[in-house]
């Protein structure tokens, strides 16, 4: 599977049993801090007089009141799974977010932040998932790859993992979940894949019915078809679009799919090959 993450613009929410829920992140717009278990602070605050693209500040101390790490931003924020095990190394880790470009949620990057042995940047993140449910004891991080040009809300969604041999995508080991509509939570299908019914299809593909409804039935068999391809199932792939499209519109919406995926994933798409 790709070791690629795709970078994407979804709202990040936090996946946990209701038991753990964290407390809600903490915005710039005032000076406020969190103090860790190992005392680590993270502080974030608006800073007076500075241009708006640095006018808020993240920053952590350690335990001994030494700056590990800052950074500036139109906006920031400390995120509510701050504190948690974010690399599976059994320590707690902080999560920021800092806005380069103050254009709502356009261009926020998430800092993992790992405190042991030594601190240090572990990778920035484009919005994310953090599940801790999934797979009990370890964290997923899950992103959405958006595919606009092919419609609103079409999205591939992939889900990595922090091992010992780094930063791992490990979306193939929820594939058969995934694609069923059983797995919870963050890549959950269910809904397109319910609205994907026998009738709706044969709809589809004579194209009968309103429009709209027709519509609907495509731009989800679009996000089925995708989410079939990274996940390596090209004749389930194929199948579907047999079955939803018009027996004209098949090699169109073949070829555009196939160019989306080289857009983003180049080798995915070469193992695609002559996708029919």
């Amino acid at each position: 599977m790709l070791s690629w993450l795709p970078l994407a613009i979804v709202t990040a929410f936090v996946f946990v049993p209701p038991a753990q829920a964290p407390s809600e992140d903490v915005p710039c717009e005032q000076a406020n801090s969190r103090t860790l278990a190992n005392n680590v602070v993270v502080t974030v605050r608006p800073v007076a007089g500075a241009d708006p693209s640095q006018a808020c500040e993240v920053s952590i101390r350690d335990r001994n009141g030494k700056a590990v790490f800052s950074d500036r931003g139109f906006k920031t924020k400390i995120l509510a799974v701050t504190g948690r095990d974010i690399d599976n190394d059994g320590q707690p880790d902080v999560v920021v977010g800092v806005d380069s470009r103050g254009t709502g949620d356009c261009c926020w990057e998430y800092p993992v932040i790992s405190l042991f042995p030594t601190p240090r940047v572990l990778l920035r993140l484009p919005d994310a998932t953090f599940d801790f449910q999934t797979k009990p004891g370890k964290t997923l991080i899950w992103t959405s790859a958006s595919f606009k040009d092919l419609g609103p809300d079409v999205s591939v969604v992939t889900a990595h993992e922090f091992r010992a041999s780094g930063f791992i995508d490990v979306t193939q080991d929820y594939c058969k979940r995934l694609l069923s509509g059983e797995l919870v939570g963050p890549g959950n299908l269910k809904r397109a894949l319910a609205t994907l019914t026998r009738q709706a299809k044969q709809d589809s593909r004579t194209e009968t019915g309103r429009l709209s409804d027709l519509e609907d039935t495509r731009l989800d068999a679009t996000t089925v078809v995708l989410q079939q391809i990274y996940c390596e199932e090209f004749d389930d792939a194929s199948r579907l679009v047999l079955e939803a499209w018009p027996a004209t519109q098949q090699s169109r919406i073949r070829m555009q799919i196939r160019d989306a995926v080289a857009g983003r994933w180049p080798e995915l798409a070469r193992r695609l090959g002559a996708w029919n």
